[in-house]
């Protein structure tokens, strides 16, 4: 979706500079390469498998969210044994290999280094390591960062020249509130099927009430958890299911919805200048982001 060219492009206008320019993108998704091509004006490649690496502009950094289905709790687990989407990574050293820029930013699931019991993990840090990078890593909680999620992801930056420092960022937190679109009205009647258990009451609790189905008492599932819109939101995932989907149900005195698009592109970084109205099905948008 194009979360790293939004960063370094936010950095250019607050410095007044343009210092840095994306030579290329890379996302297999038909739908992301549309969209990415209507905000940033880059039409960018397909299958990282069919570049040739021999026709890429040099560059200094190379940014790469590889695939985290793989490694992530919610995924399959297997690793680099996932032939589809776990060999990816390979395929990025590849161009770093060939093109060896001095920096790179890699992230991934949390997951990452503990799946296998971090020898994944290990072999990651290895092979980086053995192309000259010094390797830096950190699990970073996106809370933190002035977003309104809290998203747990691992950051991997490699430097030829020196050993990158992560500093100790705890800014304040942001609610959920601030990304609102107060116009939408697309509430959820939860009432037909549902009754609304109200959870204790936490002064850190993001969750204010769980919905539980009137016939079989079943409930409180991710997808049934109600949150606090004061509050900073639980990670958008794209695997969650029940009335609450992907983003999670908000409460808005007394009335509870899901997220819109924009809300959540919101939740993501991204501002209300961003275009995703070439989407083919809006709905997976929410599937897109999880792995921006």
């Amino acid at each position: 979706m194009g979360a790293f060219h939004t960063a370094f492009d936010r950095h250019n206008v607050l410095q007044n500079n343009v210092k840095y320019t994306c030579v290329l993108a890379c996302d297999i998704n038909k739908e992301v390469r549309k969209i990415y091509e209507d905000n940033y004006g880059i039409k960018p490649e397909g299958d990282i498998d069919k570049i040739n690496i021999d026709t890429i502009p040099d560059f200094n950094i190379l940014c790469a969210g590889f695939p985290c289905q793989p490694f992530s709790i919610a995924g399959n687990k297997k690793g680099f044994q996932d032939k589809t989407k776990g060999h990816l990574f390979y395929s990025i050293l590849k161009i770093i290999d060939k093109k060896q820029p001095t920096t790179l930013i890699l992230e991934n699931v949390k997951n990452l280094c503990t799946i296998h019991e971090g020898n994944t993990f290990k072999i990651i840090l290895n092979e980086l390591e053995k192309l000259g990078y010094n390797v830096s890593y950190k699990v970073i909680d996106s809370r933190y960062y002035n977003s309104p999620q809290s998203r747990h992801c691992i950051y991997i930056i490699c430097d030829m020249n020196k050993t990158y420092l992560f500093r100790e960022i705890n800014n304040p937190i942001v609610p959920v509130s601030t990304v609102i679109d107060y116009d939408n009205t697309d509430f959820f009647d939860y009432s037909k099927k549902y009754k609304l258990e109200k959870c204790k009451n936490n002064s850190k609790s993001r969750m204010k009430y769980k919905l539980f189905n009137k016939k079989s008492g079943k409930g409180g599932r991710q997808g049934e958890h109600v949150y606090d819109i004061t509050k900073c939101g639980p990670t958008v995932c794209a695997t969650s299911g029940g009335p609450g989907a992907k983003t999670g149900l908000y409460d808005f005195d007394g009335k509870i919805r899901t997220l819109n698009i924009k809300e959540t592109l919101k939740m993501f970084g991204f501002d209300e200048t961003y275009k995703y109205n070439s989407l083919s099905n809006k709905k997976t948008c929410y599937i897109i982001l999880e792995t921006a």
